[in-house]
């Protein structure tokens, strides 16, 4: 498909790539927030008031780029690639994540591809392999990467990921039952006790970090003084969002409770005519159904995120009673939703099963012009998702 607008053809000269500066931030929450249609609902990923701040808590170093095209003067793509210190091969080290590839509708097509790959290859190195994440319903990123283009790096698959959003526990008598036959030997819960973190938990907080890394590959390498400090990279949630799991004074399991609303929203822009009759009754629906109700048209969904979700791998009744009290904390906050990821290699996947909620599939691997980087992952560690930071 050649590239095109309404009135010419424009060239590759045309088109410039640079790196985007604050004066883009308009042009960039309009690329981020073209609409997309699923299954009768037309929604929007918004990031406002602004797509900078929105982008603190992706990166350390951020990179985020435009194509321009300096005939009409408009922005027609977009693309970030910075990194942040991460736990790989339970080593702290520099780890990029790929995120927010759009392209305008009228400027698809092999000319625009080609820039964007010119430009990627320069500027990935020190890591010169990139993290990635592709949602199923994702199509054009799906077809932009996963298909063989000269000039575009390769893809190279580690496995499958879901993102639950979890919006009711499920029949305890089945998890019971499940966590009975799966692990008999399974940690008492009456042997562990929880409390909301405070200043004097930093230091062990850290350390817990450090400790899962010997279970869990890319988790992003916290310093929770940071927390403390109200640095950008921890924007909307503050330490005392999180709840701190011990057993013999020590941290055991983990989680915050994250509100992003502020800067990164999912908003409802349209329903097809039967949806938006129907809505109320589905509304209705939901009190028996268990599922997440639809807001009015031009409202946001409401969720929280789930920060380091994070317990021993095999900890199965742990990690479900961190679930169920981060579904009581945000009922009791008036939204009762709560959004994690987890890869299929997971261990904890397995009670996903029981929970009801909204569910997306995603592909999580990597970008890279050299070499396969998966050689060099440990593949005895499972990888983390850190939902939030997707």
């Amino acid at each position: 498909m050649k590239l095109s607008t309404p009135s010419q053809q424009p060239e590759k000269d045309h088109l410039i790539t640079r790196e985007a500066t604050l004066e883009d931030d308009d042009a960039l929450r309009a690329l981020i927030a073209v609409p997309m249609t699923t299954k009768g609902v037309q929604i929007s990923f918004q990031r406002e008031p602004s797509y900078f701040k929105a982008s603190d808590i992706l990166y350390k170093h951020k990179l985020h780029v435009v194509i321009e095209d300096t005939v009409s003067q408009k922005k027609v793509a977009c693309y970030s690639n910075g990194y942040r210190p991460c736990y790989v091969n339970r080593e702290v080290q520099n780890f990029r994540y790929a995120s927010d590839l759009r392209v305008d509708q009228h400027y698809r097509g092999k000319s625009l591809v080609k820039v964007l790959g010119v430009h990627v290859k320069e500027n990935m190195h020190a890591p010169n392999f990139s993290q990635m994440i592709i949602f199923d319903d994702n199509h054009a990123a799906r077809a932009a990467i996963q298909t063989p283009k000269t000039g575009m790096p390769d893809y190279y698959d580690e496995g499958l990921i879901e993102t639950l959003t979890l919006t009711n526990l499920g029949t305890k008598r089945k998890i019971i039952a499940f966590l009975n036959d799966s692990s008999p030997n399974h940690t008492d819960m009456m042997q562990i006790q929880s409390c909301i973190a405070k200043p004097e938990h930093i230091q062990a907080m850290n350390h817990f970090i450090a400790e899962m890394s010997h279970y869990y590959n890319f988790i992003p390498a916290y310093n929770f003084e940071e927390l403390q400090h109200g640095h950008r990279y921890f924007a909307g949630i503050k330490l005392s969002d999180f709840l701190l799991y011990f057993q013999n004074d020590k941290i055991v399991g983990m989680f915050g409770l994250w509100d992003q609303h502020t800067f990164k929203q999912t908003k409802i822009l349209h329903y097809s005519p039967m949806i938006g009759v129907l809505r109320p009754i589905y509304n209705l629906s939901t009190l028996f159904s268990k599922s997440m109700p639809l807001p009015k048209r031009g409202e946001s969904l409401k969720y929280h995120v789930l920060h380091t979700l994070l317990c021993h791998p095999e900890a199965l009744a742990l990690h479900h009673q961190m679930l169920a009290d981060a579904y009581l904390r945000s009922k009791q906050l008036g939204i009762g939703a709560i959004s994690f990821t987890l890869s299929h290699k997971d261990p904890r996947y397995q009670l996903n099963q029981f929970y009801k909620g909204e569910r997306l599939t995603g592909m999580h691997g990597f970008i890279s012009f050299e070499a396969d980087p998966r050689p060099n992952f440990d593949n005895r560690l499972i990888p983390y998702l850190e939902v939030g930071r997707i």
